[in-house]
């Protein structure tokens, strides 16, 4: 291929706006659902003498120069010893703005601070999250560069119907093409990692992880342990496969005539890390990625049945 094909493809029309605007709305819908259930323990969690705690804050260095840690540490900012309200603000700015990127409203506004506010809240609570939701802070980083231009173009399908369909520049193509691969490889750089550990651990070679990790009663419940406790052979069949899969998951991930099934697969083996082992949130967003791999054709479909049922039910 060449360099100028390679060009092209990052500023030509952005093919895949269907799919990325139901993977955005349905992670949207998702940490707003998150923070809602977190709410009956919001203070535990996020308030600044919290049982988390605090990161701390560098007293010394005016917070213009620190970066990235002067904004998105706000809650460990000393003020919120007498301010103790301030996380209820960011709880408050997160909820609003998934509402309106939910409903669209400043879509690009509301991308900021959805990062602003969520990246605050996972950052002050991270003792008591799982790496799901440092992969919300890195997508959500992302997603603020995605978009439409303001413009609207409306398509006429016949006679009696349009629809407003997106319009991008050569600008916001380049943003829209570069960031949507970043995530896509931000995803296989998150499964090759993973393997990479496993890779290194003596009881994933051997096929005893999930046996020895069912013995841990925090990485664990009854059912988990039923299954995996004292059975080598069940044990070795669930390490083996979740290494295969990472291990195959770049690579399976764009063969049409499997994908599908492999996807269900991912998706059996995030529901059971997320109920068997109690990592429920990372479990959820890893399968809400999973729409960015599905082919257009395939959520357009999906998306034509869904509006089908909405109408026929209302």
């Amino acid at each position: 291929m060449k360099i100028g094909e390679i060009a092209n493809r990052f500023i030509m029309p952005f093919p895949n706006w269907e799919k990325y605007e139901l993977f955005r709305l349905t992670l949207y819908v998702f940490l707003l659902l998150n923070t809602i259930s977190l709410l009956p323990i919001a203070s535990e969690i996020f308030g600044y003498d919290g049982l988390v705690g605090t990161r701390g804050w560098r007293s010394n260095i005016p917070w213009y120069y620190q970066g990235s840690y002067g904004i998105l540490n706000v809650l460990s900012h000393p003020w919120n010893l007498a301010y103790t309200w301030i996380y209820k603000v960011f709880l408050g700015g997160q909820i609003i703005f998934l509402i309106l990127g939910i409903l669209n409203v400043f879509p690009k506004i509301s991308s900021v601070f959805i990062y602003f506010f969520t990246a605050n809240l996972f950052l002050k609570g991270y003792l008591a999250f799982t790496g799901g939701e440092v992969l919300v802070n890195i997508l959500l980083f992302y997603m603020m560069f995605i978009h439409q231009s303001n413009r609207p173009n409306i398509r006429f399908i016949d006679r009696s119907k349009s629809e407003v369909a997106p319009v991008f520049n050569d600008w916001q193509n380049l943003l829209n093409n570069t960031f949507y691969v970043i995530i896509i490889i931000q995803i296989f750089v998150l499964y090759f990692f993973s393997t990479f550990y496993k890779l290194l651990d003596i009881d994933w070679i051997s096929g005893n992880a999930l046996m020895y990790i069912s013995q841990i009663e925090s990485f664990s419940n009854g059912m988990m342990k039923r299954i995996f406790k004292d059975s080598y052979v069940l044990s070795a069949v669930a390490t083996y496969t979740t290494l295969a899969y990472q291990i195959l998951f770049p690579i399976i991930v764009w063969v049409k005539k499997v994908k599908i099934p492999f996807l269900i697969l991912g998706v059996i083996l995030h529901v059971s890390i997320a109920i068997g082992m109690g990592i429920f949130t990372f479990g959820c967003i890893m399968i809400i990625t999973y729409i960015l791999f599905i082919d257009n054709a395939r959520i357009h479909r999906f998306k034509n049945r869904f509006k089908r049922n909405v109408k026929s039910v209302i």
